[in-house]
């Protein structure tokens, strides 16, 4: 075999001139992109000092615009506005994370009038308008009125006017168990001990026993003991809100509890769930409330068709499924009804409007003049009730029974964490209480109906009572 000739001079060259122009112009591209980054670099430093002076340009005049204005904070108010102003920074982000930065915001624009900052969410909220009035009275939220220095009077007129509507909320009442020493508290929260008709009672009271102990007791005081009467159980009717001051909205987020596989109780009746369907297919009872659940319920007691008796740690449980679901949290209200009580929402609104409930009262409603006023038909409860019960119920799992009914358990739980309560005993209208008339147009619930037809019925019988008395209503229902 032979070999291929070396390449010869002239093609050595050729391949030597080839890199050489490669490696040139590697190193012009090279060049070039260089200036270009500098050109790039130069630009940015340009844009930065532009950036820069731009900022200082908008700080100086932030700082000239709020040097002419002044502000007035309002802890613990949130404020309505109609006008959101939409105040874009030009270079500088501001920080409104806190309510004095999210006051300075507003104090550095001419167009805002008032800021609302809400602790929830950092959220902080400008306004092109100040009204002069509250929204709700929160520990969540910090507003301010803004305005020049001249408008002084003026704002301060608006801050009067607003603090006058501020609702009244005692604080929550903190009384003792029986057994546990009440020489501080000087109050009893147990309630009192009924009979099996609830016409007779025993009731708890406060009894000194010496400087250093005190104890709640039925009866008189112990032997021995002091003897000095300190108090007695501690419930609070709460007063309707004066004209003008704020009261507690309407909003109502109504559930059911429901044992859908539960059968009929009786073989002419229907079953818990036929109930519940016909509710949903006709639109009526708690689909008509702001928000609405059906809750699954549990087992009873002791067996029985769920509506009052011996189903305590069922209705635990569907309070359980309330928490954990989260709506009430966004309404002023929270319902329970039965499915067999035929439950009209507009109705309770125009109660609850009555009632004149001041805002943010822990507040339960005493629902028919029967018994201890709460049956468990229609439960009607604040948000704020609602907060504290699920804080302190579990004081209530030691402090209080599970014998009987679940409405007498919650009566007895709520009185006793410090739950306060109005009366409207015109909310229910009660075949236990020998009151199931359903031509009433003002009545808000009816009950017992535990036959579809039935139910329907009553529903129908209402609405035409109401049409009869001429309550315009009657075509909302």
């Amino acid at each position: 075999p032979t070999s291929s000739p070396p390449a010869g001079g002239g093609e050595q060259q050729a391949i030597a001139k080839a890199q050489a122009a490669t490696k040139a112009e590697g190193e012009r591209e090279a060049a070039r992109a260089k200036a270009l980054v500098a050109d790039a670099q130069a630009a940015k430093d340009r844009a930065e000092e532009v950036r820069q002076r731009a900022a200082v340009a908008e700080t100086k005049e932030r700082k000239d615009i709020a040097s002419l204005r002044m502000c007035m904070d309002l802890p613990g108010v949130r404020l309505k506005g109609s006008k959101d102003l939409n105040a874009t920074p030009i270079v500088i982000q501001p920080n409104t994370s806190t309510p004095q930065d999210c006051r300075e915001w507003c104090l550095q624009h001419n167009s805002c009038k008032q800021s609302v900052f809400s602790s929830g969410n950092k959220g902080c909220y400008l306004f092109e308008d100040a009204p002069g009035e509250a929204k709700e009275f929160s520990t969540g939220y910090n507003s301010t009125i803004c305005g020049m220095y001249e408008d002084k009077d003026m704002m301060q007129g608006l801050v009067d006017k607003i603090y006058k509507t501020m609702p009244y909320v005692p604080p929550i009442r903190e009384c003792s168990w029986a057994g546990e020493n009440c020489i501080d508290t000087k109050c009893c929260a147990n309630v009192p001990v009924p009979n099996w008709k609830f016409t007779e009672f025993k009731w708890y009271s406060c009894w000194k026993k010496d400087e250093y102990f005190g104890s709640c007791e039925t009866g008189s005081a112990p032997g021995g003991w002091d003897g000095t009467l300190l108090g007695h159980m501690g419930t609070r009717e709460v007063p309707k809100a004066p004209d003008g001051v704020l009261t507690q909205g309407t909003s109502l987020f109504c559930f059911c509890v429901v044992k859908w596989d539960r059968p009929a109780t009786a073989a002419f009746w229907s079953s818990e769930a036929e109930l519940a369907n016909n509710i949903k297919n006709t639109g009526r009872s708690i689909m008509k409330c702001d928000d609405h659940a059906f809750f699954e319920g549990m087992g009873l007691n002791g067996g029985g068709d769920g509506s009052s008796i011996n189903n305590i740690d069922s209705f635990i449980h569907a309070w359980e499924q309330v928490k954990n679901d989260g709506r009430y949290l966004h309404h002023d209200w929270t319902v329970k009804v039965d499915a067999d009580a035929v439950f009209f929402p507009d109705r309770l609104r125009m109660h609850i409007e009555s009632l004149r409930t001041p805002q943010g009262s822990r507040v339960y409603l005493r629902n028919i003049g029967f018994k201890f006023e709460f049956l468990g038909a229609l439960e009607v409860f604040t948000k704020e009730a609602l907060i504290r019960f699920f804080d302190k119920s579990w004081v209530c799992d030691s402090k209080v029974g599970h014998q009987g009914g679940e409405d007498y358990w919650m009566l007895s739980c709520l009185d006793g964490i410090g739950v306060d309560h109005q009366t409207d005993h015109s909310l229910l209208n009660d075949k236990y209480a020998a009151t199931g008339n359903c031509n009433d147009p003002w009545v808000v619930g009816f009950h017992f109906y535990k036959k579809v037809d039935h139910w329907n019925d009553c529903y129908e019988a209402a609405k035409n009572s109401a049409k009869v008395n001429g309550k315009d209503y009657w075509q909302w229902e």
